[in-house]
């Protein structure tokens, strides 16, 4: 499969987890796989990653404890970082 199939397939599911955030964990783990997939990357993408999954995390988290959320922020932020990655790395 190529880096512009993976990096279309994980937004479509960034866009149904920001309809419907639920699963946090199985989103997070799932992103996590798409970005480990793509090839020819270089390791500073994996970092960031790491980064982005990490603010999916706690986004959860915060929104469990009734802390006021960043998902408004987070989404759009995240969906901006994989068109990126899709013109520099398709």
């Amino acid at each position: 499969m190529s880096n512009k199939s993976i990096l279309e397939r994980l937004l479509i599911e960034i866009k149904k987890y920001e309809a419907a955030p639920k699963d946090r964990d199985e989103f997070a783990a799932r992103f996590t796989s798409a970005i480990e997939a793509l090839e020819a990357i270089p390791y500073s993408v994996l970092q960031e990653s790491r980064d982005w999954q990490y603010r999916i995390e706690m986004e959860g988290y915060f929104n469990e404890e009734g802390f006021e959320s960043e998902n408004e922020v987070v989404i759009p932020k995240l969906k901006n970082w994989v068109r990126d990655l899709i013109q520099k790395y398709s």
